[in-house]
């Protein structure tokens, strides 16, 4: 599906910072405008309000409160990637890089720092491009997010389809998608399951190719890739680090940074911004960067990968600058490459910052830019019905392949019902607890203990899934409240069959004969419950221990409430809250009234041993009705939780 395209019907791409030829372009769909596109970063300087730390000696208190202060996280930086070209920004742990990297991509939340400078695509600020900024400027993150049980294909067909403009038709979508597929090397996977820790997969070079196939789907002028090679093995990450040159090589402008590549992986770079403590020290073309640091008095010995050389060098350097007794320092570098710059009007910078789009450039780059805003005329590509039916079919998929979310699941669900039920049919009632069936209470308050500890096993997937949805909210791919109905939806149906499955075996095995329509309802809604609990503590916990303890606490308070372990009337004034705001009690109260309100002896003492017959209005399905409020309030905050999480 490639299609090449010469100078008359778009731009032509500089192969070089210094030069703007009539090179030709391969582009794979016409619907997909590729807008060749610097991007330039000009006196950038980010900061951000942190406490000050205690001077050396001086005494702390906790009374005492310390003063916050501005800290620099970038300090004027000024550099310019041009198409065709890659530049590497490079420098030790804490330099700044991957903060600049979320700053271009417009990842970085900006009420957590104070940002001066500008950031120009095309020489316009990138303000002026609004919501398709995104569109224009893909972002490759580190972690390679997915769903394990889904095929190369369907991952980016799903891309795809939440991504590419209305108005292309699904087959010009997946034309697209075999098109990006052929570009980076995938079509021979195509139909292996990207995998994860359950399910065996593709390599992790080739779910990074993934990971940039998912960008590359839209056409973006400008890649910025973070780490891309990163624990990767030596041949991955060649591999890798070839298909982001190829990228180049036909007209992107793409932005990496990398922290000590390998010297064949080193070649592949045009230019390389070097950057310490937020601070710029060599700014230029990559193959002329040993030469600078000789001029300075640091030749690279013989034999050395130039790249170690610098890290080695700058970070020698930063320790040595802590030294009131060191001659140089990161400062000297920064300061040194200032110098260089403001006196050598033949630098890199300067020249790169002079090139300006010639007229014709301008009007054919302008042409395609209208033709992009016309193409995505929305922030989303996808309208929010569809979004959430792709996540939902997304959802389902996974549901129904996964051997630990949904199977596994269902068969520890029979097991155990064939337990419960096998368990408490033969017990009898205790003569001591006189006429109360006490037998059958205990079997109703375990059946609602398990099915909600059951729920617990679904907090890690969660957490995993949380990761998948910010990085695939902040690329702008879908909604949040698109996200939230798809899983609510599979959520409730998945755990509804579930709890439908363990009611019918116990229901015969026990011999239970209130209504079973009733327990249906009732066990249902109190799972769902449960989980929604769950879903909300996963989205706003830092980590599954995080949620899993946090949910521990709320969970073994709500069962010690439940009226069961401690009866309503035997419950101290002070803790009765508890028992009314514990989302047990209303399921196991609505259970006791489904079996015992049928006015025999035995139905009557055991509502009075659990004080519920002196609560005439609580009703079985007044009770389900409260549980239906709990479902609704928690899956709110779940909502709410995740529209404040920041990716």
């Amino acid at each position: 599906m490639t299609k090449v395209i010469n100078t008359q019907e778009t731009v032509s791409i500089a192969s070089s910072a210094a030069s703007s030829s009539s090179h030709r372009i391969e582009i794979y769909d016409g619907s997909v405008p590729f807008i060749p596109a610097s991007l330039t970063v000009t006196s950038l300087q980010y900061e951000i309000t942190v406490k000050e730390k205690p001077k050396e000696g001086e005494k702390t208190s906790i009374f005492k409160k310390a003063p916050y202060i501005q800290r620099a996280l970038l300090s004027n930086i000024s550099a310019k990637a041009s198409p065709g070209r890659v530049l590497a920004i490079m420098g030790p742990s804490g330099s700044g890089k991957t903060t600049l990297l979320d700053l271009l991509a417009d990842r970085q939340a900006r009420n957590v720092g104070k940002l001066q400078g500008e950031i120009l695509l095309n020489d316009v600020t990138v303000k002026e491009y609004g919501s398709i900024r995104k569109r224009l400027v893909g972002y490759v993150t580190q972690e390679d997010d997915f769903i394990e049980t889904l095929t190369v294909l369907e991952t980016l067909t799903f891309a795809a389809k939440m991504r590419l403009p209305r108005s292309m038709s699904n087959s010009d979508k997946l034309a697209r998608v075999h098109a990006v597929m052929q570009e980076l090397n995938l079509t021979h996977i195509k139909d292996t399951k990207v995998g994860g820790a359950i399910i065996r997969g593709i390599s992790g070079g080739e779910k990074r190719r993934v990971t940039i196939g998912i960008e590359l789907l839209s056409s973006p002028s400008v890649l910025l890739l973070d780490e891309p090679t990163s624990g990767l093995s030596s041949t991955d990450a060649l591999n890798v680090a070839n298909a982001i040159k190829e990228l180049a090589r036909l007209g992107r402008t793409v932005i990496l940074t990398v922290h000590q590549p390998r010297s064949d992986i080193y070649e592949l770079f045009d230019d390389l911004l070097l950057l310490s403590q937020g601070k710029v020290v060599y700014f230029g073309k990559a193959q002329t960067a040993a030469a600078y640091f000789e001029g300075l008095g640091h030749e690279c010995p013989v034999g050395w990968n130039v790249a170690d050389y610098f890290l080695d060098l700058i970070t020698l350097h930063q320790e040595n600058g802590a030294s009131e007794n060191s001659s140089t320092s990161q400062e000297d570098f920064a300061k040194k490459y200032a110098d260089y710059v403001a006196n050598n009007p033949e630098a890199y910078l300067t020249e790169v910052m002079k090139q300006q789009q010639n007229i014709s450039e301008k009007v054919e780059r302008d042409a395609l830019l209208s033709r992009f805003k016309k193409e995505y005329t929305t922030q989303y590509a996808a309208t929010t019905l569809t979004q959430t039916v792709l996540i939902t079919q997304r959802s389902l998929t996974n549901l129904a392949r996964h051997p630990t979310i949904f199977q596994a699941s269902a068969v520890i669900h029979i097991i155990f019902a064939l337990v419960v039920g096998s368990l408490f049919s033969g017990l009898k009632d205790r003569p001591e607890m006189g006429a109360t069936s006490f037998n059958k209470s205990i079997a109703l308050f375990f059946i609602t203990s398990f099915l909600a500890t059951m729920t617990f096993s679904a907090m890690p997937q969660f957490i995993i899934e949380r990761g998948l949805f910010l990085r695939e909210r902040a690329a702008g791919m879908y909604r949040t409240s698109a996200y939230f109905m798809a899983k609510t939806v599979v959520e409730t149906l998945s755990y509804t069959i579930l709890s439908v499955i363990f009611v019918v075996i116990t229901y015969y095995l026990i011999g239970l004969h209130g209504s079973l329509i009733y327990y249906f309802v009732s066990v249902a809604v109190f799972v769902n419950v449960a989980l929604s609990l769950i879903a909300a503590i996963g989205a706003g916990a830092e980590n599954a221990e995080t949620g899993m303890n946090i949910l521990s606490l709320i969970n073994t308070m709500a069962m010690l409430f439940s009226g069961f372990i401690v009866s309503r009337t035997d419950i101290p004034r002070g803790w009765i809250w508890a028992f009314w705001a514990s989302y047990y009690q209303w399921a196991f109260s609505g259970l006791l009234d489904n079996e015992f309100s049928d006015g025999s002896d035995k139905g009557i003492a055991t509502l009075a041993y659990f004080g519920m017959n002196e609560v005439e209005w609580l009703t079985k399905w007044r009770a389900v009705l409260v549980l239906v409020g709990y479902y609704i309030l928690f899956r709110i905050i779940g909502l709410l939780l995740l529209l404040g999480k920041k990716a």
